[in-house]
């Protein structure tokens, strides 16, 4: 009976394993092909968003913001599956780590980028408005009595002057009297 002996296979060097072999990076081919297929979502993103705007020349009816927003982030996903193409995984680790932060300055772009005024009007309609009364001539006490009936709040312009300057009578007020104001607003006046 004859044993068969065979000798222990070699046991793979660190690193070697089953790891794919090739180029760290795409070839020029392969980049062509990615920035073509970028284009392509890119032109047709706008194209979506063109078409499903219900009214092309109403105020506040572009496309460039949700435009910009969606071709980046569509640009930044199909770049962190590119990452997947280099060898090296400190590289990638490093390509995805920064997709991920690129994602979330892209989001942070869309929802900031929104008008100042669309911002106020939203927080003005939450809050609700107040008319603001005149206290112009009038003394820091009756001041504080006509704002104590609202959400109003009085503050000196002066810092030599406390709200409650005695003898003293508002010369200015801000905001000016009359016009409304979102609820809380601080009314800054100057004594005479």
């Amino acid at each position: 009976m004859l044993l068969a002996t065979t000798e222990p296979s070699p046991s793979p060097s660190p690193g070697t394993g089953n790891a794919p072999v090739g180029p760290s990076v795409l070839s020029w081919g392969e980049t062509l092909t990615a920035l073509l297929i970028i284009a392509a979502v890119i032109l047709v993103i706008g194209l979506i968003l063109w078409l499903t705007t219900p009214v092309k020349n109403a105020p506040g009816s572009g496309v460039a913001r949700s435009w910009i927003a969606l071709s980046l982030i569509a640009g930044l996903l199909f770049s962190g599956v590119l990452a997947f193409a280099v060898n090296d995984s400190t590289i990638r680790s490093g390509l995805i780590g920064a997709l991920g932060a690129a994602v979330g300055a892209a989001t942070a772009f869309f929802f900031s980028s929104k008008s100042t005024d669309q911002a106020h009007d939203l927080l003005t309609s939450s809050l609700g408005t107040e008319s603001i009364p005149d206290l112009i001539g009038r003394t820091p006490d009756d001041a504080m009595r006509v704002l104590s009936t609202t959400t109003l709040k009085l503050v000196s312009a002066d810092p030599a002057y406390a709200v409650s300057a005695p003898g003293r009578t508002i010369a200015r007020q801000d905001p000016a009297p009359g016009t409304t104001a979102p609820k809380g607003t601080t009314v800054q006046v100057t004594y005479a």
